[in-house]
């Protein structure tokens, strides 16, 4: 046997994982679009997101998920609900993720005040409610179920003027993630770091209302690898119960969108991100008349979820300037 040629395979690899260990590779991409799952999702109980509040389940996926579903649906106060089943929309785009579904809702009684007091806060509201399983293995342990606080829309967004509708809110999610989990949240997200604005894109469209948000719809509408899931009109929602948005009943529609690829590999790379997904693009008109197109950065979500995924922040940070410019110019 020749020990001399059979030692350079091994020397090639060698000499192959040094040259690569500083480059930044998306190994999703490299092989084939399927994840491991090596990311940085913690466990349920080490979770430590600002402003993310996680309850333990005691219940397996399917289970948590069916409660959460069940107490949304018998809630007559809610306008309008979305479930997004975003393991299932990884697949479709052949991308390979744990089981991850998000329900948003809308009670106009408890999001109106809110976004009165400051329109930009319709990127976080509708609120949502993450179900997610940390681990390969099913077992209820490595079940979460978590919602972005009221704390947090507190410090992101100048809503002092709306405490009355954050506390509401607070109870009701609470009330929500006990009746899906068995157990009550663990605030475990501090907020302190967490500051006015932070992570906002905000664009002023030279168009009116109305027609930013029809380009806004046309691009996504052409864009093949996106999906359109709803349009959230928070004016309606605040007329479905007697009342103004805001003092001059100003425009505001929040768009949802399924970024495919991109958003499944966001959230492989940190599962706790799904719960700022799918995308969310705010088109409002402020008191001035103005019209703005507002959307969260990719880098600030991942940063605040610790996702271990560049290139896809990158390639969805592309995808969603791309659509607001055609929107706004």
């Amino acid at each position: 046997m020749n020990t001399r040629r059979a030692r350079w395979p091994l020397t090639g690899l060698l000499l192959l994982s040094v040259a690569l260990a500083g480059c930044d590779i998306d190994w999703i991409e490299v092989f084939g679009g399927h994840h491991n799952h090596n990311d940085n999702t913690s466990k349920v109980s080490k979770t430590n997101v600002p402003g993310l509040d996680v309850a333990q389940s005691d219940y397996r996926f399917t289970q948590a998920y069916d409660n959460l579903a069940q107490a949304v649906d018998g809630n007559n106060n809610y306008y309008k609900t979305l479930k997004v089943d975003l393991q299932a929309e990884a697949s479709a785009a052949g991308r390979d993720i744990r089981p991850t579904r998000v329900i948003l809702f809308d009670d106009p009684a408890r999001i109106t005040p809110i976004i009165a007091a400051d329109r930009r806060a319709g990127l976080d509201l509708p609120p949502a409610m993450l179900v997610y399983q940390t681990r390969n293995d099913a077992s209820a342990q490595n079940v979460g179920v978590a919602y972005n606080s009221s704390d947090y829309l507190a410090a992101r967004y100048n809503v002092s003027d709306a405490q009355d509708a954050l506390d509401g809110l607070a109870s009701d999610l609470d009330s929500l993630v006990r009746d899906a989990s068995g157990n009550s949240a663990s605030r475990i997200g501090a907020v302190g770091s967490i500051s006015r604005g932070e992570g906002i894109v905000d664009r002023t469209s030279n168009h009116d209302f109305n027609t930013t948000l029809d380009r806004l719809v046309g691009a996504i509408n052409d864009n093949s690898d996106l999906e359109l899931l709803q349009q959230w009109d928070y004016r309606a929602a605040a007329h479905s119960i007697g009342s103004m948005l805001d003092a001059n009943d100003d425009p505001s529609t929040l768009v949802i969108v399924n970024a495919g690829a991109d958003q499944a590999r966001m959230i492989a790379g940190g599962q706790t991100v799904a719960v700022d997904l799918p995308v969310r693009i705010l088109v409002s008109e402020d008191t001035n008349g103005t019209v703005h197109v507002d959307y969260d950065k990719p880098s600030y979500l991942a940063d605040r979820h610790h996702v271990d995924a560049s290139n896809a922040v990158d390639d969805l940070d592309s995808t969603v300037r791309s659509l607001v410019n055609k929107a706004i110019n």
